[in-house]
């Protein structure tokens, strides 16, 4: 159906393309999907209580081509993600991270503001001297290349910088 089929009938819409309207019921429930090259996807509402309404989405990619080992002494399929905020700035993103560390399950929270646990009064740790390291590396590049490729990151990389020192700056000397 169209978006506006869809939003006519309750559901949300999202750009302009056709849409698959679906009622997901309580209890844990997966959604799979396979695109016409075969990739697949699946969306798995999970409840907060058993039988109970979703309160969250375990979504994973499954043919990248990478594992990790996992909680159930399986492997899981690795994937890249990223989360995109207010003026397109990136405020998470996997793909510059080492094979090993990469997703292998995206959470997407269903809850509403105010519903969401109190946050933790304790400030972040900084980055390791390592991952510090991979960073300045990466900014140096940004700043030697302007023109390269790396510059297309250039808004992922400042969040980061800026965090970093956020970070630092509070930490007392």
């Amino acid at each position: 159906m169209t978006r506006a089929d869809a939003i006519a009938a309750g559901f949300a819409g999202y750009n302009d393309v056709p849409h698959k309207p679906i009622d997901v019921p309580d209890g844990a429930f997966t959604i799979t999907a396979k695109t016409s090259e075969g990739r697949r996807v699946t969306f798995c509402f999970l409840e907060k209580t058993y039988g109970g309404p979703p309160r969250f989405i375990d979504i994973q990619f499954h043919d990248r081509g990478t594992t990790i080992p996992n909680a159930d002494n399986g492997v899981s399929p690795t994937f890249n993600a990223f989360a995109i905020t207010r003026g397109g700035r990136f405020v998470a993103d996997s793909r510059p991270l080492d094979e090993d560390i990469k997703p292998s399950i995206l959470v997407l929270m269903l809850d509403k503001a105010g519903e969401e646990p109190a946050r933790s009064a304790t400030k972040p740790a900084p980055m390791s001297d390592t991952d510090l390291a991979a960073l300045l590396t990466r900014a140096a590049e940004v700043v030697a290349a302007p023109d390269s490729r790396i510059a297309s990151h250039r808004n992922t990389l400042a969040g980061q910088l800026i965090a970093e020192a956020a970070i630092r700056r509070a930490r007392p000397s």
